[in-house]
């Protein structure tokens, strides 16, 4: 329709008003003199005469004060209870201006929580700290970052399972919890295509408390309480994945509201799932690198630079806690033999079976390190030296191929070089016994 200030041609009206994004025409001073039926129906009915910035602020100061007029620059911000952002294209017309307003709210939130997000994730990057800490500051951020987020979660794929390993306003006895593969992928819903790509899902009550009843298996009421299914009234889990494998799960919880996470929250809460994925991809592969250098490739056991760095800090323990600890020292006997007779490969296997007997038989506190050929040593602590010997006939029952085991405590004064020593003595005397007895048995 014609208003007073303004008359439009009927094809332009028409099209104005067809227009599902709110236009408005202002005259010099920036007051509206006319408006379409989508900017009645977002500013309301009493529009003419009335400034446009009664209703929309500028984002930036430098866009002035008569900013209705600097084209499409900058942004124009409604508030609200939530805010909603705008892009207005201006254009001289009829003595004032045409300005129509397009709604880039999601894309604008999306992209504050970007640089905000992606600044927190580049800081973690540069920190030196434990892991868990690490995986409880990415999920922090996402809390602060996604809009509506009152607490979430953190899994990792860790041995098939997805193991909680952050958790804001849960039990926190969650993180003593995994999930199979198959029981996450069923909670998420959306199907495999969708999981792989790393899509947002959103679920509410009462929806998301019977699929959590779907999926639930035996035993799995502890980790329901832990998670406070029952109380949950949305929540977003972003499968967090990078070159096509998922590592893990982001989950955003809201306790509040089942109308908590506005439109935009999807976005960034994958936007954000991306940038982590990164930042547990660097994380994961500095640790696996560590992991590496402190490992024996062949059996899984530590190295000699793993076993100077436990000694130390074993021996410290011992006298803290005013234990014994006991050093055996081990040596496969005959390794070349087998080496020569049946080919390496079998002398690997035959290193890998004493690694596997050292770690079926030793206790959980105690650690067992391959040093080098087919010597190895295992560290115990609260073992006193004269129960070693039992030990080292346990693990032999494991074995079909001979080893010579010399133990040696562990004194307060004592460093790894003479402990080592001290060990390999004991161990070759066991060796040079065992030669006298096949002597004697005319072996």
């Amino acid at each position: 329709m014609d208003t007073p200030g303004v008359v439009i041609e009927p094809e332009t009206l028409a099209w104005l008003d067809a227009l599902p994004e709110a236009a408005v025409w202002l005259n010099p001073e920036g007051c509206i003199g006319w408006c379409n039926a989508a900017a009645r129906s977002l500013l309301g009915a009493q529009l003419l005469g009335k400034p446009l910035q009664d209703w929309f602020q500028p984002a930036s100061a430098h866009q002035g004060p008569a900013w209705w007029q600097g084209g499409s620059e900058g942004l124009l911000g409604l508030p609200g209870k939530r805010w909603r952002w705008f892009r207005p294209s201006q254009a001289p017309y009829k003595g004032g201006w045409l300005c129509i307003l397009h709604e880039v709210t999601q894309e604008h939130t999306q992209a504050l929580a970007y640089a905000s997000s992606l600044e927190v994730l580049a800081g973690l990057l540069t920190q030196e700290e434990k892991p868990e800490r690490l995986f409880q500051r990415i999920l922090e951020a996402a809390v602060k970052v996604v809009p509506g987020a009152e607490a979430g979660s953190l899994t990792l794929l860790e041995n098939g399972a997805f193991r909680y390993v952050a958790q804001i306003g849960f039990d926190p006895g969650l993180t003593q919890h995994s999930v199979s593969y198959q029981d996450e992928l069923r909670w998420y819903g959306l199907g495999e295509e969708a999981w792989l790509l790393g899509k947002p899902r959103l679920l509410v009550a009462p929806e998301l408390q019977e699929r959590s009843g779907m999926t639930a298996t035996p035993g799995s009421e502890v980790f329901q309480k832990a998670g406070k299914i029952e109380h949950l009234k949305a929540t977003i889990t972003v499968p967090v994945v990078l070159q096509g494998k998922v590592m893990g799960t982001l989950n955003l919880d809201a306790f509040t509201s089942t109308e908590a996470f506005p439109r935009e929250s999807l976005a960034i809460a994958q936007t954000f799932a991306l940038q982590a994925a990164t930042v547990l991809y660097g994380l994961l592969s500095r640790r696996y690198l560590a992991e590496l250098a402190l490992q024996d490739p062949l059996t899984g056991l530590g190295n000699r630079r793993a076993l100077e760095e436990s000694f130390l800090r074993v021996k410290a323990q011992a006298e803290r806690l005013s234990l014994p600890l006991t050093l055996i020292y081990w040596d496969m006997d005959g390794l070349k033999r087998i080496n020569d007779r049946y080919g390496h490969a079998a002398g690997d296997q035959a290193l890998k079976i004493l690694a596997t007997a050292l770690n079926s038989v030793l206790r959980k506190e105690d650690q067992a390190f391959r040093i080098g050929g087919d010597e190895f040593v295992s560290l115990h602590l609260g073992l006193p030296l004269e129960e070693a010997p039992e030990v080292v006939e346990r693990v032999r029952a494991e074995l079909h191929v001979e080893v010579s085991a010399g133990a040696v405590r562990v004194s307060a004064l004592m460093d790894l070089a003479t402990a080592l020593s001290q060990g390999d003595a004991a161990m070759y005397a066991d060796k040079r016994r065992a030669r006298r007895s096949a002597v004697e048995e005319g072996f």
